[in-house]
């Protein structure tokens, strides 16, 4: 509610802008560049592809993920694939992959389902070796 909202003073706020001014100039520029480059490839043109991309992560979240969708991280059985839970009342979904999955197919799937600290996780042994522990 808008009444557990903290109020910050003016000198606050002004700190808080020039702290923030390099993440809004950055921000700014990629979504400029992201226009300019969607205009280029044609909007209708991007409005199909975003809905041919959604119908196949429709498809490949049925195909792979048990119930279709995301769940709570207690419901996910697999370490692996559980989502890190950050102090607090915010909860983190995940994915669990859906049982009887072939080899190859399950391999994907837990490619999709894989959660940002994991992923981070492959993406460091793959870059730097097997001894990284992060």
């Amino acid at each position: 509610p808008a009444s557990r909202v903290p109020r910050v003073s003016p000198e606050q706020a002004e700190r808080l802008r020039a702290w923030n001014h390099l993440d809004w100039a950055l921000y700014a520029h990629l979504n400029r560049s992201f226009w300019r480059r969607a205009e280029a490839f044609g909007t209708e043109r991007l409005r199909e592809e975003v809905t041919r991309l959604r119908r196949r992560r429709h498809a490949l979240a049925r195909r792979c993920f048990r119930g279709g969708g995301p769940l709570p991280a207690r419901a996910i059985a697999d370490g692996r694939l559980r989502p890190f839970q950050p102090p607090g009342r915010a909860q983190i979904l995940g994915y669990a992959l859906r049982e009887g999955l072939p080899p190859a197919e399950r391999e994907l799937c837990a490619r999709l389902a894989t959660p940002e600290l994991q992923y981070k996780d492959i993406l460091d042994r793959r870059q730097f070796g097997g001894g990284n522990a992060s």
